[in-house]
């Protein structure tokens, strides 16, 4: 008979075969930092810069660079948009009195060309509307000497 405690087929651990390594070599891997947790607890490791020597921190300096170069430029965009705007407000404001002071000139045209005020200005110098209609003159073609 058969031993209750040997593995038999069917009571069997199943066995996987193990999956083959892809023999595909990358150049890039993910650096290894080990974070000491009682580095950051003390306020006397960052006074005294021993917090810069650490593996996290001086792997991260290139992209604290980059952060801060972003944030240069960030702040620059913003400076000169701000300039921008405040200079296009300056350019609305001019705009608007340079109409104002068309639609007054052009205004204080229309009422100086009125007939009743060029009679009054012209009254001044002695100078008298026309009480005679204009006309006009015809020469005859055969009196005109060559």
């Amino acid at each position: 008979m058969a031993d209750k405690n040997k593995p038999t087929e069917k009571n069997a651990p199943r066995v996987e075969p193990k999956a083959k390594k892809s023999k595909k070599s990358s150049s890039f891997s993910w650096p290894s930092v080990h974070i000491n947790p009682n580095m950051f607890k003390s306020a006397s490791t960052v006074l005294d810069g021993s917090v810069l020597t650490s593996d996290l921190i001086q792997k991260s300096v290139p992209y604290l660079i980059m952060l801060f170069l972003l944030a240069m430029i960030y702040i620059g965009n913003n400076f000169i948009a701000q300039s921008k705007v405040k200079k296009i407000d300056q350019l609305g404001k001019e705009l608007k009195d340079l109409r104002d002071e068309h639609i007054s000139t052009k205004s204080d045209l229309m009422f100086s060309t009125k007939q009743s005020e060029l009679a009054k200005r012209l009254s001044e110098r002695q100078i008298q509307e026309a009480t005679i209609p204009p006309y006009k003159i015809y020469i005859p073609k055969k009196e005109v000497n060559p």
